[in-house]
């Protein structure tokens, strides 16, 4: 038998070395945790830790930290953890590596304090759910709405104080001049963070769970109309002669001053629901603690943590290795001339093949006898794909260059005798420019237009096949402003036609 003081200390050891072995294992997933952290509007997750850390040691004086349970009860939430990982590499969805990083923990907490103990560090846990940052296609997604719903009420506001203003998309054409709301006037850059700030005003200021749940509820409208106001005050700063306030610190000043704003709506908001019906004093449920575990039971409970967590990191970063790369042809060779159109093949700059990912790539813009449309084709081909190292779908990327979405859906064309595949199809606009885009997922045999059901497929056949292999191909074309869109849509239509019959010997089946 172990002395009590050698148990003591064992106490202190054995997690920290599971700790440390989940940091060991997974350290490429945390280096990429943290490039998300530090780019786009992802910089509040550096605080998610430091406050999952304050939250529990606020609860020193009524759990027993140091009593500790060594619960096999952690054993299934640590496997499907580690599945979560591993179906993210394969599907090359990071999101779900970040899940499953974080289940990683849930699983060590249950395991050392049992599931009963463990739901009084419920809400902790659900606060470090939030280094989790904002999967992209949400992102977007939602960047896309609330840019949308905030400049239209802004235009209600100042048609209100007599102003005249065109709303065309997310520009606002003031007479004299016109403002753009881009995504970062949207209300996203801080809505995810805004979440975070109403839930720890909850917890800390508001008692009663409906109180809670209503105070969470006003975050996305709330965002959207701070945001409306800021752009509303913006416009009238503007046609004043204040042109400096929509550029630079003055700017980014604007956008923490609103996120500032919110956050002290969202706390009088708290108060204000305090005052409407009875408010009980929150019963404290003092931890019970546990009967000490024996020293053998805590040493192989821990052995078993360190191989699992030591064997999946390992697993997770040789995954590549064992995938088949099939033969195929370079892109060097590929055609510059496609059913009447003439192509000149462009060369993508670095920082372009950096985000790319690609391991092959074919860029050209092509063009015809007589007409003014251009058609621009790329296709990146993936040798194997995993995270950072993927074809996804180009929305996120067009957006990103200023284009706005018009529609989006999904059209039938023929490419040859009794064939036909379905491809994605999307309008943008630019200002008076139009873009018919068009792709399509070729991957391993499969044309997919969801970007969901492409991450299946990629585990599916990594698992089945040991393939990940593929392509995205993606063909855009510039429409003018008097040119009829049905008869644009015939012309990429027959472009396809043409282009579909060359992609076999370049993508392999």
């Amino acid at each position: 038998m172990l002395k009590s003081s050698t148990r003591k200390d064992l106490t202190i050891v054995l997690p920290l070395v599971i700790v440390t072995a989940i940091i060991a294992s997974y350290w490429p997933i945390l280096e990429k945790l943290n490039f998300r952290w530090s780019s786009g509007d992802n910089s509040y997750c550096y605080l998610v830790v430091p406050l999952f850390l304050y939250l529990c040691w606020e609860k020193k004086d009524s759990f027993r930290f140091f009593e500790i349970n060594w619960s096999l009860g952690g054993v299934l939430p640590a496997l499907l953890s580690v599945m979560t990982l591993v179906a993210g590499e394969l599907g090359s969805v990071e999101t779900l590596l970040y899940i499953g990083l974080w289940g990683c923990v849930v699983s060590l907490i249950i395991t050392l304090y049992g599931w009963r103990r463990s739901r009084s560090l419920f809400f902790p846990l659900l606060i470090l759910l939030f280094i989790v940052p904002m999967a992209p296609y949400i992102n977007n997604m939602l960047t896309f709405k609330m840019k949308m719903a905030a400049s239209s009420l802004s235009v209600e506001m100042l048609r209100i104080m007599g102003i005249s203003v065109l709303q065309n998309g997310n520009i606002l054409d003031l007479g004299v001049t016109k403002l753009q709301v881009v995504d970062a006037c949207s209300g996203l850059r801080y809505i995810v963070s805004l979440f975070m700030m109403a839930l720890l005003i909850g917890h800390f200021f508001v008692a009663g769970l409906w109180r809670k749940i209503i105070l969470v509820l006003l975050v996305y409208p709330l965002s959207i109309f701070i945001n409306a106001m800021r752009i509303f005050i913006t416009g009238i700063l503007v046609l004043n002669g204040y042109r400096g306030v929509t550029e630079g610190v003055m700017h980014d000043g604007a956008g923490m001053l609103a996120f500032l704003v919110a956050g002290a709506i969202l706390f009088l908001a708290g108060r204000l629901l305090l005052r409407i019906g009875a408010v009980r004093t929150p019963h404290v449920v003092r931890d019970q603690g546990c009967a000490p575990r024996s020293s053998g039971r805590a040493l192989k409970v821990t052995l078993f943590y360190c191989l699992l967590f030591a064997g999946s990191g390992w697993a997770l970063q040789n995954m590549a290795m064992a995938m088949q790369i099939p033969q195929r042809t370079s892109f060097v060779s590929f055609p510059t001339q496609i059913a009447g159109w003439q192509g000149e093949r462009r060369y993508l700059d670095q920082q372009i093949l950096d985000s790319l990912w690609a391991d092959d790539y074919v860029d050209i813009v092509f063009s015809r006898k007589g007409q003014a449309n251009r058609v621009y084709l790329l296709i990146p081909y993936y040798e194997y794909q995993g995270t950072g190292h993927t074809a996804h779908a180009p929305r996120a990327c067009i957006l990103g260059g200023g284009w706005d979405l018009v529609s989006e859906g999904t059209r039938r064309i023929a490419v040859g005798a009794g064939k036909e595949i379905d491809v994605g199809l999307t309008i943008y606009k630019k200002g008076e420019v139009r873009m018919l885009a068009s792709y399509f997922f070729l991957q391993r045999g499969r044309i997919i237009i969801s970007p969901w059901w492409n991450k299946f497929y990629l585990m599916k056949d990594a698992f089945s096949r040991q393939r990940t292999d593929g392509a995205l191909v993606r063909v855009e074309m510039t429409v003018l402003p008097d040119q009829d869109l049905g008869a644009a849509e015939e012309q990429l239509a027959d472009f396809i036609s043409g282009l579909w019959p060359l992609l076999s010997e370049y993508v392999p089946d």
